[in-house]
């Protein structure tokens, strides 16, 4: 199961909201983002929080690894 299947099965509610501003472009540019998963997703409809985690997460990721990899 990928990441983007997760996150389509997860219930609403099980994470605590967070709130923080964005910029307008930053917002146009996620909920494009979300209309592209959703569209490479029959059946399945993806919000901008969805996006926004599917961007995040691996990000996030990728800078933990690299900071492992400096500290070796």
């Amino acid at each position: 199961m990928t990441e983007i299947d997760t996150m389509a099965k997860t219930k609403k509610g099980n994470t605590p909201l967070v709130a923080f501003r964005l910029d307008e472009k930053i917002v146009k540019d996620l909920d494009a983002h979300a209309r592209r998963m959703s569209a490479a997703t029959p059946g399945v409809t993806f919000t901008r929080a969805d996006a926004l985690r599917a961007l995040l997460i691996p990000a996030l990721a990728a800078a933990e690894a690299a900071d492992k990899r400096k500290t070796k």
